[in-house]
């Protein structure tokens, strides 16, 4: 089977909204070139907890409910202020499930946190053929935790490379 790698490339951080180089323009963004970044939409009352989040996508994906999956996740972000990039990202994920298989269920492999307000939850999608790697990136505003970029590929022979170098450390 060819190596398939897809990077979705949610949402960028304020910093990364400004001009950028011609390289990077060409990752899966949520604004058109030269756009500014629109305002954010309203936020719910109720705070996302990451983890909840993460059982309410993976459990809509096994139910092989694509379009409950991801107007869950990015529900009050900005992200769904995009909603052109995120069918793109339903189209890539379905492309994806297409070529590994249906989603059987999935485990959080790692967690990484910066400071109180960061997150990066990596899991792995327990697919019928073959896992996927899906990388979760949380940012908590106030006391809102918010998804800010989602990136999946099959790379798990990096995933073990990358556990293995941070246990040695």
């Amino acid at each position: 089977m060819p190596y398939l790698l897809i990077v979705l490339f949610l949402c960028t951080l304020p910093a990364l909204a400004e001009e950028k180089s011609g390289a990077e323009k060409k990752r899966y963004s949520f604004s058109k070139e030269g756009e500014s970044t629109p305002p954010s939409s309203p936020q719910s009352t109720a705070p996302m907890d990451p983890s909840a989040a993460l059982s309410r996508f993976f459990e809509a994906l096994k139910a092989d409910q694509l379009e409950t999956a991801y107007s869950d996740l990015v529900k009050n972000t900005i992200i769904a202020a995009r909603p052109e990039n995120v069918e793109q990202l339903k189209e890539k994920t379905r492309a994806a499930i297409d070529n590994f298989g249906p989603v059987k269920g999935y485990e959080i492999v790692e967690t990484l946190e910066i400071g109180k307000s960061l997150y990066r939850h990596t899991c792995i999608s327990l697919n019928e053929d073959l896992p996927l790697r899906w990388r979760f990136y949380f940012y908590r505003s106030g006391n809102q935790w918010k998804i800010v970029d989602l990136r999946v590929d099959d790379g798990i022979v990096e995933l073990f490379e990358e556990i293995a170098r941070n246990r040695k450390k």
